[in-house]
């Protein structure tokens, strides 16, 4: 019986030789990983349960640092983690810490957790961002106890739409440009089902691209998303896989509910919000409006390439007054790396404030200090653009790339940054 890869994918984790979409199966998870607000430690302590296998369990701090926001969780929630974590036999280097932190679902594909052929599961919502390895990555949205108990989940198994690319991305257009494709494309058809990438056009996208896409899939509608394994991704596990992986292909032949195709070379900047996701808009429909704030970072951005791109469009350029900005890297490697490459000077030549690693300004637990005020207007490249998401109920988040921010910083207003590209990119070390 051929086969999509998610099949293959749950096939595999059940102990089976396949399955179908419809089917029912118990499948065992390689990973389960955990943000710093978790739900399920309190029960287990007081229950004296134990996890089902404390080397497949990570933390990583990425919400909870605002003690004037949230005292509960910022003053308890770490020390009751690494507590928990020590009591658990779960080993030291498992638990994320400062210096060490960054977004949960990022964190096992640039440390070699998240691998092809597996199922990972993450207490984020965004936790399908892990599908960029070739895994079955899928947020647990019901509740974390049972499955860090057993070690395994019940599924159904979805149906898959089939998404080919052709071409390359213009200069400039990243991931997130895709995912607004996607949402004002086919987010009345995602429906639940689980989104397939495939054709040469995959080729052409570096991890840190495939990591924003598979990233937006609650945003599509989807279930999960995945990413074949090529050439591309196993050049970069190579020397960050923890353990042997066999990565999954989809049979020539597997039945989809869906195929779509795509030339990638047709994507432009789009822009999400206010408010609703699903209100996708040229970059070019909100041009010139008037900004007090700027923001990179966050799970769909703040990785190195986005903050090559912004630092393209920053360099020998100020911010304009009146305008606050903030970077935050994803990850304290990343941090390190973009503080190697020269990029963090950059930013802060600009006059931008560059945080700790984590969500930033996305989440209003975090150490950031941009608070939106009543009527406020920021251009954000994070992953939501709920009211009220970064501050006042009044205020307003419209969702860019990070070519769009900086270029938005710039000149105080929505902006194009082509103009700003116009110029090699330099390459990042």
């Amino acid at each position: 019986m051929a086969q999509t890869m998610t099949c293959k994918l749950l096939a595999r984790a059940a102990g089976l030789p396949s399955v179908a979409p419809g089917d029912a199966v118990l499948a065992r998870i390689s990973l389960m990983t955990n943000l710093d607000g978790t739900t399920f430690i309190d029960a287990f302590v007081a229950q004296g349960l134990k996890v089902w296998d404390p080397t497949r369990m990570i933390f990583c701090f990425d919400h909870m640092f605002q003690p004037e926001w949230f005292p509960q969780q910022a003053g308890k929630e770490h020390p009751k983690i690494r507590a928990f974590a020590r009591d658990q036999g779960i080993p030291a280097e498992n638990v994320y810490d400062l210096g060490r932190n960054g977004i949960s679902h990022h964190i096992p594909v640039e440390q070699g957790w998240a691998l092809p052929g597996t199922v990972c599961i993450g207490a984020d919502t965004q936790s399908s961002t892990m599908g960029a390895a070739n895994c079955f990555a899928l947020p647990a949205l019901f509740g974390v106890d049972p499955i860090v108990l057993t070690g395994d989940i019940w599924m159904i198994v979805p149906q898959a739409i089939r998404v080919d690319l052709t071409g390359a991305l213009p200069r400039g257009v990243n991931g997130k440009d895709v995912v607004y494709r996607l949402i004002r494309d086919l987010g009345d058809r995602v429906g639940g089902k689980v989104l397939e990438f495939a054709g040469p056009g995959v080729a052409t996208l570096p991890i840190d691209v495939r990591l924003a896409i598979a990233n937006g899939a609650v945003q599509i509608g989807a279930l999960t998303i995945v990413f074949p394994c090529d050439d591309v991704l196993l050049d970069y596990l190579d020397g960050r896989a923890r353990e042997p992986f066999a990565p999954v292909a989809a049979d020539p032949d597997a039945p989809y509910a869906e195929v779509v195709q795509y030339d990638l070379a047709t994507f432009d900047y789009l822009v999400a919000g206010p408010h609703e996701i699903e209100l996708v808009r040229p970059l070019a429909a909100l041009v010139g409006q008037p900004i007090d704030a700027a923001n990179i970072g966050s799970c769909s951005s703040g990785r190195l390439s986005d903050l090559a791109l912004a630092a393209e469009v920053l360099r020998g350029r100020r911010v304009a007054p009146g305008v606050r900005l903030v970077v935050t890297p994803i990850s304290a490697d990343t941090a390190r790396d973009a503080t190697a490459a020269g990029l963090t000077q950059i930013f802060l030549d600009a006059g931008a404030m560059v945080t700790q690693p984590g969500c930033g300004g996305c989440y209003s637990g975090n150490l950031s200090p941009l608070k939106l005020g009543d009527g406020e207007r920021c251009i954000s490249t994070s992953v939501e653009t709920l009211r009220g998401r970064m501050g006042s109920q009044t205020s307003e988040v419209i969702l860019g790339n990070a070519a769009v921010v900086a270029a938005s910083a710039i000149e105080g207003r929505i902006a194009d940054p082509t103009a700003y590209l116009a110029r090699e990119l330099e390459p990042v070390a």
